[in-house]
């Protein structure tokens, strides 16, 4: 992405009077291909689903698991839709039970903000909805073989310090697939 100079020393104004970090504005994410993971964990939709239209859910896969791109697109004010093998994402659920799930029939698209995570990495961002709530990525455990975790996404309680310091997992990689 280029930038022209008056607007690289509009984004550092801007970033001053309101006490920004300007990598944080500047470094956001692209539309086109990515893949997701949570650590070594890749972020997806199963590999088996049955051939329903209902909502299939989005998973830790387990560490050397098959990705599936991601495609991000730009929704303007609200943030981007993120389609996990051609079909967009939202939640389910109630309340602060909420899970992640990619919609093939039709359902409404849930449009997510992504927050980078500087302190975590360059490619680092948490992903949250419009209200607040947060992917939180659950890995898989020894032991437990063939089982995925659904990704929750709900209200993470936070210490009130600047900038955020928020648990590993809410923390996701997003790369260029």
């Amino acid at each position: 992405m280029t930038f022209t100079r008056p607007l690289v020393l509009y984004i550092v104004f801007v970033a001053a009077v309101f006490q920004l970090d300007t990598a944080s504005i500047m470094s956001t994410l692209t539309a086109g291909p990515h893949f997701i993971r949570n650590s070594v964990y890749p972020i997806s939709r199963a590999h088996i689903e049955d051939k329903s239209l209902r909502p299939k859910g989005v998973f830790t896969l387990r560490e050397g698991s098959e990705e599936r791109a991601w495609h991000i697109k730009p929704a303007g004010i609200h943030g981007s839709f993120f389609s996990n093998d051609g079909a967009p994402t939202g939640t389910k659920g109630e309340g602060n039970k909420q899970v992640l799930f990619a919609f093939l029939d039709g359902e409404t698209p849930t449009a997510w903000k992504t927050e980078r995570v500087a302190s975590a990495g360059k490619d680092s961002y948490v992903i949250r909805d419009l209200h607040g709530k947060f992917w939180v990525s659950i890995p898989p455990q020894p032991g437990t073989p063939g089982l995925e975790y659904q990704i929750e996404v709900k209200t993470l309680i936070l210490n009130p310090v600047d900038p955020p310091v928020y648990p590993p997992e809410a923390i996701f990689e997003i790369v260029k697939a």
